[in-house]
């Protein structure tokens, strides 16, 4: 977390910037993203949903953590995931979802912006984006910013200041990783006002170990073609 954050000023943060409306899969392109690495060695980088703006690229993808179940994804937008905790850590991480979400950000223009990371811990459909998570950090030139977090981690649900970025917690309270749902993750451009010019976003889609088989995935293939879809820019 730390290495991320170094040299960045920060900015207050304020929900109303948010709005009142769930986050849905937003994307230019989805497909590989071969420059990421999301902050590691071997972390799948061949689903990722990419938006870009004048010269900046959001990207967001979810995988597997370490040898858990590997994750899917309908090929826009929506990833599916099994519910549990990781045992495949050393030492063991039970509060740890068996899946992470990776983040890349890169500036490689001059002009100095804000970006938000909006993350859910509540398990239920739509939730809104004002009771997401928020780290809200302004974003300088020619940086390159990329990483691999887990909704298990504390760090995620402590009002703090990190480094000169700034988190709010969710609303909803830690994750459960053993609670199958919905959670939705968001990258948000803003200007030096904080007006929204673009976003990159998706939606992790999480099941119990026993709906697998026909049933589920029965399931999830109706949610994909559900989930096909992606918001207007």
């Amino acid at each position: 977390m730390q290495r991320i954050l170094v040299g960045m000023m920060g900015v207050g943060v304020s929900l109303l910037n948010l709005g009142a409306t769930p986050i849905v899969p937003s994307y230019d392109t989805f497909g590989p993203l071969p420059a990421a690495t999301f902050g590691g060695s071997g972390i799948p980088n061949h689903a990722v949903a990419v938006s870009t703006y004048s010269g900046v690229i959001l990207a967001l993808t979810a995988h597997q953590r370490y040898f858990n179940p590997t994750v899917s994804n309908n090929g826009a937008g929506d990833f599916y995931a099994v519910a549990g905790g990781d045992v495949y850590s050393v030492p063991p991480m039970p509060v740890y979802g068996r899946w992470n979400f990776g983040f890349y950000i890169k500036n490689d223009s001059s002009t100095i912006y804000v970006v938000d990371l909006l993350y859910d811990s509540d398990p239920g459909a739509g939730t809104d984006a004002s009771q997401h998570g928020i780290l809200r950090q302004r974003l300088m030139g020619n940086t390159l910013l990329q990483d691999s977090w887990n909704l298990g981690m504390n760090f995620l649900y402590t009002p703090a200041i990190w480094m000169t970025g700034f988190l709010t917690p969710p609303s909803y309270g830690s994750f459960n990783p053993n609670v199958g749902g919905e959670y939705t993750f968001a990258l948000i451009l803003r200007d030096s006002n904080l007006v929204e010019l673009d976003r990159a976003a998706i939606r992790v889609n999480v099941r119990l170990p026993d709906a697998g088989g026909t049933t589920g995935l029965l399931f999830f293939g109706l949610l994909g073609l559900i989930g096909l879809r992606r918001t207007a820019k």
